[in-house]
């Protein structure tokens, strides 16, 4: 709205993968579509899809294409998973840092989500979930059917190890508590790292679910609305009967692009480019006065501790107290809009996305460094 009124907003707050749909993943569509694979789609999904996705998961030790339920979008096949394993009364646990997109398919569930905070400095581990923090919560909390983790993290631009992600699920599963692992950014990993996979046994497998889907792995795929669940059969029948009567699945022509994504060489380009962003990013921030990124392992954004600017003030007098403080300072004064972040009770943490034009990067970074230098800080 205020791009529209004219001022020159520089949108940090979000981001879209560099590039458009590739000419073989469009040449799929319009063959699809003239080929008449657009009539209604019903069950599970296209059988050589959810067998492409056990392999893109690296679960073919422990599942089949029976295991798996597309759905349009990763929010949507969460949705149908939540609403057979969860209900009125019960309780599920949310990753705390994670941004908060899980909060509202528990609550269509009907289950009440309960954020599950990490503990300990956050420097230490930056805000990651350890087993011992799930134990906690299952320990103090009643009526706890599952646990909604994201892996890579958004906000936080951290993976969870496997040694860290093998820990959670076993403290989940001892509890026959159901584990389900967002990881939509896990092709997005860099420093020539990858994501860990799960390698658990067969007994802690059937607590575990994992979520994921197409667009925060290819480009130009933002409206191709194919993700997907894989986890215990018994689940994700179910699941498929729930989304029958809810959303249905996507459509044969989206999910034969996804297909064909899934089969395609993977393009590591794409993860290039991001990496080159971020790098971008901390070298146009390097210079400026009290803002510190966190190391950014994964994902598109960037979370930037502001803490040294908690306390200033403007020079109209108003005092910075809070991260959410310091973004309308920054939309209002430099024209740069960021997201405030307020988790675990660690103060100044803005979030910024790496996915937006080289300019655009040092162009807000500028702006944010004058506006800082305008502020009086805390005595």
């Amino acid at each position: 709205m205020l791009q529209r009124g004219g001022r020159p907003i520089v949108n940090l707050a979000a981001g879209h993968l560099p590039g458009e749909l590739s000419r073989e993943l469009r040449q799929v569509a319009t063959e699809s579509w003239q080929g008449g694979y657009f009539t209604y789609l019903g069950g599970p999904g296209l059988p050589p899809l959810r067998d492409a996705v056990v392999d893109w998961l690296e679960m073919r030790h422990l599942r089949t294409a029976d295991d798996v339920l597309v759905s349009p979008g990763s929010r949507a096949a969460l949705a149908a998973v939540l609403a057979v394993v969860t209900g009125p009364g019960d309780v599920v646990l949310v990753d705390g840092a994670a941004w908060p997109v899980f909060h509202q398919p528990v609550a269509v569930s009907g289950a009440t989500p309960l954020p599950c905070q990490p503990s300990g400095p956050p420097e230490a581990r930056r805000l990651k979930l350890t087993a011992a923090d799930v134990r906690t919560h299952l320990e103090l909390v009643r009526g706890v059917r599952a646990l909604v983790l994201a892996s890579p993290v958004n906000t936080t631009a951290q993976v969870y190890d496997a040694e860290e992600i093998h820990a959670i699920v076993e403290m989940c599963a001892a509890h026959h508590v159901f584990c389900i692992i967002d990881r939509l950014y896990g092709r997005l990993v860099y420093d020539g790292a990858r994501l860990p996979f799960f390698q658990g046994t067969p007994a802690v497998r059937d607590w575990l679910v994992l979520i994921d889907g197409v667009t925060r792995a290819f480009r130009g795929t933002g409206g191709v609305r194919v993700g997907w669940a894989c986890g215990p059969r018994d689940i994700i029948e179910a699941a498929t009967t729930a989304q029958e009567y809810g959303t249905g699945p996507p459509g044969r022509v989206l999910q034969r692009i996804a297909l064909s994504a899934l089969q395609m060489p993977y393009d590591l380009g794409l993860v290039e480019e991001l990496e080159a962003a971020r790098d971008y990013l901390f070298d146009q921030l390097a210079p400026v006065p009290g803002v510190r990124p966190w190391p950014v392992a994964a994902t598109t954004y960037a979370l930037l501790d502001c803490s040294a600017w908690m306390g200033a003030t403007t020079a109209v007098g108003w005092v910075v107290e809070t991260a959410g403080d310091l973004a309308d300072y920054l939309l209002s004064e430099a024209n740069v809009l960021v997201t405030p972040i307020e988790v675990a009770g660690v103060r100044g943490l803005i979030r910024v996305s790496f996915a937006n034009p080289w300019e655009a990067i040092g162009d807000a970074s500028a702006r944010i460094g004058v506006a800082l230098e305008a502020l009086h800080p805390r005595v």
